[in-house]
């Protein structure tokens, strides 16, 4: 995992490892897991990356809308 911020921005490069990782998290392994990676930087901040179940994200009341956004349909048809 890697974490750049540059004046507004902030980029977060997960592995392919990571990513999986949080998915096999999310899916029950182990049981319990509280589905999160985190990272201590160079310069002290902690990035903490969380995965969530589609009906529990997209239902935060912090979201602007409670559907999901525009995704490629060639990913969408991969992800199903």
């Amino acid at each position: 995992m890697r974490l750049e911020i540059q004046g507004g921005v902030v980029r977060v490069a997960l592995s392919e490892r990571n990513l999986k990782a949080l998915l096999a998290k999310l899916g029950g392994s182990p049981p319990n897991s509280a589905c999160t990676l985190t990272y201590d930087t160079r310069d002290g901040l902690v990035l903490i990356v969380k995965a969530e179940p589609d009906g529990i994200h997209y239902a935060h009341p912090e979201r602007d809308s409670p559907m999901p956004g525009v995704m490629h349909p060639d990913t969408e048809e991969q992800i199903r």
